[in-house]
């Protein structure tokens, strides 16, 4: 949580977003989940197997969790019989709430010293990244369903570990 906030003061703050308390409330919630997330998969894969599994499962599920997440790949790009997989990622949530929390809720037109500036509307932009549908309390619950999911995979496991002692 410490490194999340540090995190959200530089980010946030270095990159001129508005002081608007509620997108940084918003910005900061949805960055500590992403983090907790992040940390009980950590967390559970260390916990089912041996460090030399963990070492490579590691790498291995972190990888299609970050390309079906929308930052390297649009979702219109994505193959329809993949696209499911895209609701499996928690990074997806994670980027989405921070994307909707900077950019939606009816911000106000972006400063552009060009005299063409494509992405001068926030909800352009939202909609270029097909996230312009997207709902910030669906993916805060996503984050915190997939926290519980986790913490109870996590819990299952070490009380299997304790059993086998």
């Amino acid at each position: 949580i410490v490194f999340s906030g540090v995190y959200v003061i530089i980010v946030y703050f270095m990159t001129g977003q508005p002081m608007q308390t509620e997108r940084v409330l918003m910005f900061t919630t949805i960055n500590i989940l992403t983090a907790l997330v992040a940390q009980s998969l950590g967390l559970l894969i260390g916990a089912a197997m041996n460090v030399e599994t963990g070492v490579y499962l590691g790498p291995v599920t972190t990888i299609p969790v970050v390309l079906f997440s929308g930052f390297f790949v649009n979702f219109n790009a994505i193959p329809g019989y993949l696209q499911w997989v895209t609701y499996l990622s928690y990074v997806r949530y994670g980027f989405e709430g921070a994307m909707l929390s900077v950019y939606g809720f009816g911000r106000e037109k972006l400063h552009c010293s060009e005299a063409y500036c494509h992405f001068r509307t926030p909800s352009l932009f939202l909609r270029e990244m097909t996230m312009d549908r997207a709902n910030f309390w669906v993916d805060v619950g996503a984050l915190c369903l997939l926290r519980v999911h986790q913490g109870g995979l996590l819990l299952s496991a070490e009380v299997q570990v304790e059993d086998d002692a």
